[in-house]
């Protein structure tokens, strides 16, 4: 992965990220922080959106068991799933904690891991097309410049790098996948699905817990629809081949 370009690249986001809001302003919305099924199970709040991390923390311990049991031999792979697999994991406590009492304080430890889990996916998707291991020092800037969007947004209240990140990165999943010969292209495609009904459940949040006569809400199938993405990683792992001829310069 040319570290030139990623930084380049890095910049961009950025750069754009503030044009776009002076044309168009998009920050923290109040209104985010109202979610439809606030009920609780004894002492903890807003249970359903508490509990159903489970699924992303499981999907982070699967990650996770691959990494262990493929640490003496290091894959390509390994890199990119070890930061997914901790994304994962911290996403997990993270949105446990910030939906136990929601807010923009409690929201930055949601985000923060979730930017984690973004960068891993990126640095797989490049070994993946390339056969190549992503290095350290780009996954670490990769890390650095997602981490780097949630504090774009406190000091200046704009989601915008932060959207270019998880939008901009499943677009380039999305095309990548269909323009290029990538592992496991089923699993990418599980990856893409699932977390495309993940953001459709989010939106639908209320709308679910109305046509459900209050039994389930959308957010919290959100984290199911998240945790079976996160565990669609390790099938791309497990599907990566040693074909050179399919392989293309980095």
């Amino acid at each position: 992965m040319n570290i030139a370009r990623l930084l380049i690249a890095s910049i961009l986001i950025f750069a754009v990220g503030t044009l776009l809001q002076f044309i168009w302003p998009l920050p923290q919305p109040a209104s985010y922080h109202h979610f439809a099924d606030e009920r609780s199970i004894g002492l903890l709040r807003n249970a359903a959106d508490v509990l159903s991390n489970v699924v992303i923390l499981a999907a982070g311990l699967l990650n996770l068991r691959w990494v262990v049991r493929h640490a003496a031999r290091r894959p390509p792979q390994f890199p990119g799933m070890l930061v997914v697999a901790l994304g994962l994991i911290f996403t997990a406590y993270g949105s446990a904690y910030y939906h136990f009492a929601p807010s923009d304080a409690t929201l930055v430890w949601d985000r923060l891991p979730m930017t984690i889990v973004f960068a891993g996916i990126l640095g797989m998707l490049w070994t993946s097309v390339t056969g190549k291991r992503v290095g350290w020092v780009p996954l670490a800037i990769l890390v650095i410049v997602s981490l780097g969007t949630i504090g774009y947004w406190l000091l200046f209240d704009s989601l915008w790098p932060y959207a270019e990140l998880q939008f901009g990165g499943l677009a380039v999943i999305v095309v990548m996948t269909l323009i290029r010969k990538v592992d496991a292209p089923l699993a990418w495609g599980m990856v893409i699905g699932f977390y495309a009904l993940a953001k459709v459940f989010e939106t639908l949040d209320w709308q679910i817990w109305a046509l459900t006569g209050h039994l389930f809400a959308g957010h919290a199938l959100k984290h199911i629809a998240s945790g079976f993405a996160g565990a669609s990683i390790v099938l791309i792992a497990k599907g990566a081949r040693a074909d050179p001829a399919r392989r293309v310069p980095a």
